[in-house]
């Protein structure tokens, strides 16, 4: 069965709801404010016992500090045996020191070899209204040696400018209140021989501090802890001057049940080793904040219950009918009466929900006639987006391999757009049999416009019939992109060309990602390169050409930024250091698994995300087709090798059915070559060449050595027309090795010097 709720339920519903979090956030609000009165509670009670302490704590200070300063002015009465002299002492101390009510010096029988008993005792004189000292102690023998007091502290007196208080007594000399006696030795030349007192009356403080009452059933306990003495107590029937063990709770308990009653105690220690301890049951603690709780839960309550039967009202009154109305016409609507009209005239949003949906379904009518115009535009739009990437991808090369009876490289390359075309492309052709250019480009933006510039920019560079080398090449192509380029598109692109005959690899990076290259048993690494300006953008940009030397087994792959920039659910990039480990996955693989292993690693990356940007790879691996054709020699650069280098190489260019003549010239050109290298790589440290021949095809020996950077091709060629005598010195040798071979290159790449000298057959010419 199926419950159909109105709006008006809803509405109410969501208005109790409502009321109910309010209810439930003003519980939590009053927990955490009951939690912090109650801490602030706790804490106002602690600072008022550390309050009146403190205040206790700077009057024993003082005491304990006049102690040390009597006991040092006795050492000086001692010294001086001048009555008078103790007296003034004595007298000055007190007068400025009120809190005192008495204080002498005390001194051990026969400290003074005259007499067995000697000191001087002073006190405030009420009746005087000042100090005076005191003479009858001696004149009748007061045995103060045998009194509790001088026992208490001279027993544990330690070391000079100890303090010792005495245990609270009553005054049986005339005052009879309530006293402490705070003594501090007298010591000369390390030895005690008396004590100096001060007498603190201590009623009017033990008021002040039983005074404290926070609660109605709270009271307070001043005792001495050490000395297991009650100095007094406010508890009910509690007796004073007695032990600490007679208590029945633990005055050290921060919380304890005594009658049935839960107290906290809120404890501090004095300085003189007293104890104020205030007790309070814990009921009286918080009794006015749990009150105070009650009576707004209770406004609360009755404010929710008023609002909730406000709210009703409104909605039935302001609100049910017109949504009533509503829904009846929307019905209708729903039914595909489209001509339908909501008359509802209030200004409020129900209104403007009418009007709303009289609008929606006059453009409804209209939206179904244009959406049948724009399918067949958009299947039209279509069809020709296909058609366009048929054509753009049978402008790339797409037969693999692309040279079959080129069997010196392996190369491969594809190219997936993100949208029906793409502004990627690849290219690879020969400019004469023996340099194969590769280009990899990718156009800014996507779609349509990028397609077109691309195949702007692909004609341009292949039809460039004059651009022997990549920088020529680019920056022709450069200057024609920038004529009209109306829409400020550009291309980066990377460019190589690859000497099949002396493994030289020459290219330039305009703007473009760089490629990445494996040489023979390592790994694949970031090729480096010189970034330029991207093609289109600066008329007269200026392009560096670099070169490396590549072998059998060295693969460079180029690829566009489609690749690393590919993308997961995430949004996380796909990036260098996973392409780098995708490479290497497949680094033994022909180009075309490796391009397959690198695309499964994009899309095992990229999980089922969409493609953002055309992905557009090529890979040219270098193959081994020498075999046994190409000899290696390895040898110390001394002159003294000479006759060796000299073997090696003739017996090679016998086995090519050399002429005598020929091979002879040709030594003659080594035997230049390989003193210039003995003679000037290394001094003066000693260093190998590497010298590799070949004579499949022509005849190509190389030398490589470590030695310092030196192109002997850039010495002038001697002037043959000058007389002998005349002619500067140098050059002749270059000049010579210039003339016998067919060609000569020198580069120097990573460290070393390469020089590739060339020689056709002459039965093959």
């Amino acid at each position: 069965m199926t419950v159909i709720h109105s709006l008006r339920t809803k509405i109410l519903i969501i208005v109790l709801v409502f009321l109910a979090l309010t209810g439930a956030a003003f519980v939590l609000y009053s927990m955490a404010t009951t939690v912090n009165y109650k801490q602030l509670r706790l804490e106002g009670i602690r600072k008022t016992v550390e309050f009146e302490t403190e205040k206790v704590n700077k009057v024993i200070a003082e005491l304990e500090n006049g102690a040390i300063v009597l006991a040092i002015d006795g050492l000086i009465y001692h010294q001086s045996q001048l009555s008078n002299i103790g007296e003034i002492l004595i007298l000055g101390y007190l007068r400025s020191f009120p809190d005192a009510v008495g204080g002498g010096f005390w001194f051990e029988p026969y400290a003074n070899k005259n007499n067995f008993r000697d000191g001087i005792y002073a006190f405030f004189d009420n009746k005087k209204g000042d100090v005076r000292v005191d003479d009858t102690f001696i004149k009748d023998e007061y045995d103060y040696h045998n009194k509790n007091w001088y026992r208490e502290i001279i027993e544990a007196l330690e070391r000079p400018y100890q303090v010792i208080w005495t245990k609270p007594y009553v005054d049986d000399a005339g005052s009879y209140s309530l006293m402490t006696t705070a003594g501090a030795g007298i010591y000369h030349n390390g030895e005690l021989i008396g004590l100096s007192t001060i007498d603190w009356e201590i009623e009017e403080v033990i008021k002040e501090l039983t005074a404290i009452k926070p609660t109605k059933n709270s009271f307070v306990l001043l005792c001495v802890p050490e000395k297991d003495y009650i100095i007094s107590s406010t508890r009910t029937n509690a007796i004073t001057d007695a032990s600490i063990k007679s208590l029945p709770w633990d005055i050290n308990a921060d919380s304890f049940t005594l009658d049935g009653v839960r107290y906290m105690r809120f404890g501090r220690n004095m300085d003189n080793g007293w104890l104020l301890s205030v007790q309070i049951p814990e009921t009286e603690i918080f009794a006015e904040v749990e009150k105070q709780n009650n009576r707004f839960s209770v406004i609360i309550a009755i404010s929710s219950a008023v609002m909730l039967c406000l709210a009703y009202y409104v909605i039935s009154k302001l609100i049910n009918t017109p949504i009533k109305r509503l829904t009846t016409d929307v019905s209708r609507i729903a039914l595909g009466n489209l001509d339908t009209r909501i008359e509802i005239n209030s200004k409020d949003e129900l209104g403007q929900l009418a009007e709303a949906f009289n609008k929606m379904t006059s453009d409804l009518k209209k939206s179904i006639e244009e959406k049948a115009k724009e399918r067949a535009e958009k299947e039209r739009i279509g069809a020709e987006l296909n058609v366009a990437a048929s054509i753009q991808a049978s402008m790339l090369p797409c037969i693999f391999p692309p040279f079959p009876d080129r069997k010196e490289f392996d190369l491969y390359a594809s190219m997936l757009p993100a949208k029906e075309v793409g502004g990627d492309f690849y290219d690879f052709y020969f400019i004469d049999k023996n340099n194969l250019a590769v280009i990899i480009a990718d156009v800014s933006g996507k779609g349509v416009p990028a397609a077109l510039f691309m195949v702007i920019t692909k004609t341009l560079i292949k039809n460039c019939s004059f651009c022997k080398t990549p920088k020529n090449a680019l920056e022709s192509v450069n200057k024609k992109l920038c004529e009209n380029n109306d829409e400020d598109m550009f291309v980066t692109a990377f460019m190589g060309i690859y000497n099949i005959s002396s493994g030289k690899f020459l290219y330039v990076n305009a703007g473009h990602n760089p490629p990445f290259v494996k040489k023979k048993g390592g790994g694949f690494e970031i090729l480096e390169t010189q970034p330029g300006f991207v093609l289109g953008w600066m008329e007269n940009a200026q392009y560096k050409e670099m070169e490396i030397s590549v072998g059998p087994d060295d693969i460079i792959y180029l690829y566009t930024d489609g690749v690393t920039e590919a993308m997961n659910v995430n949004k996380q990039l796909f990036g260098e250091h996973r392409l780098i480990a995708a490479l290497n996955t497949g680094k033994d693989c022909p180009p075309k698994e490796l391009l397959s292993v690198v695309k499964r690693e994009v899309d095992k990356f990229a999980d089922g995300a969409q493609q953002a940007d055309d992905i557009t790879m090529l890979a040219i691996k270098i193959n081994d087709v020498t075999n046994a054709s190409v000899k290696n020699l390895k040898i110390e650069a001394a002159t003294e090798k000479l006759g060796e280098v000299i073997s090696f190489v003739a017996a090679e260019l016998e086995k090519a059915a050399f002429p005598p003549d020929i091979i002879t010239s040709v030594c003659i050109a080594v035997e230049e070559i390989f003193v210039n290298i003995a003679d000037y790589a290394y001094k003066p440290d000693n260093g190998n060449v590497d010298i590799s021949i070949s004579t499949k095809e022509k005849t190509i020996i190389k030398f490589e050595d470590t030695g310092r950077p030196y192109n002997p091709l850039e010495q002038p060629s001697p002037n043959l027309d000058k007389p002998l005598n005349e002619r500067e010195i140098g050059g002749l040798g270059v000049y010579m090795v210039r003339n016998i071979m067919d060609n000569v290159e020198y580069s120097y790449i990573g460290d070393k010097n390469i020089l590739v000298l060339t020689k056709n057959h002459p039965c093959r010419t």
